[in-house]
């Protein structure tokens, strides 16, 4: 295990909370003994194009995105499609790299992401890759805000799964429990957290987004609500 492909799903690019965590795993695998990872960001069509190309040209790739709604970003999904010809590459007998995950996401528990780390252990089957594991973070949202020496032991701990992968060619499961933090909150924390959400300096945040992205008279928007049946 000498090379790295990392593969950035975020719309958001270099700037994105899901480039910060791969990063520190980059760091880790060279500090493991990996060659520098070649960095893509599928946003960038080029780069992307570059992606599709590069899975067969390395020994790992790591791909990380950002959970939205339970599931992957658009450009991953485009991107997983593209793969589909090493399905065929992998049932003729020749090698597909080793595939690992990242998925941070806003929830602050661990399981809004099972699903889709479900999936994504699935999909390493069906290319015939061998799987590395699926790294998962809530409080993705937080790396934005907060300075990075607040944020010290989760980039040592990232920089540790990075090392393990260049090392034993998949991540260890210990590291990968410490860095989801916590799974699920007791129905006590939940009902706290659900108070504290509604605390005016929490929504001045958001409403601030919101009028900042243009959004905010159509905050309370539900396109995929089932039309009320009237007549009855």
């Amino acid at each position: 295990m000498n090379s790295l492909v990392l593969l950035n799903g975020s719309p958001r690019g270099e700037r994105s909370n899901s480039m910060k965590m791969l990063a520190r795993v980059a760091e880790g695998w060279e500090r493991g003994g990996g060659r520098t990872p070649e960095v893509l960001h599928l946003a960038q069509r080029s780069e992307f194009d570059r992606a599709v190309q590069a899975f067969g040209e390395s020994d790992v790739v790591l791909l990380g995105m950002p959970l939205y709604t339970d599931a992957m970003p658009g450009i991953v999904k485009l991107y997983i499609e593209a793969l589909a010809p090493r399905v065929e590459v992998a049932a003729a007998g020749e090698r597909n790299p080793t595939l690992g995950f990242l998925v941070q996401s806003g929830f602050p528990e661990a399981l809004h992401s099972r699903l889709l780390e479900r999936y994504l252990e699935k999909l390493a089957r069906r290319l015939g890759s061998p799987y590395a594991g699926t790294i998962v973070r809530g409080w993705g949202e937080a790396l934005q805000m907060m300075p990075d020496e607040a944020n010290k032991k989760l980039w040592a701990r990232l920089r540790t799964l990075g090392e393990q992968l260049a090392r034993d060619g998949r991540f260890g499961e210990e590291e990968l429990d410490a860095v989801a933090g916590t799974e699920r909150f007791s129905a006590l924390a939940a009902a706290l957290l659900s108070v504290a959400l509604r605390l005016p300096a929490v929504q001045f945040m958001w409403n601030r987004r919101l009028k900042k992205n243009g959004v905010w008279e159509r905050r309370f928007a539900a396109p995929y609500r089932p039309a009320l049946r009237t007549g009855r």
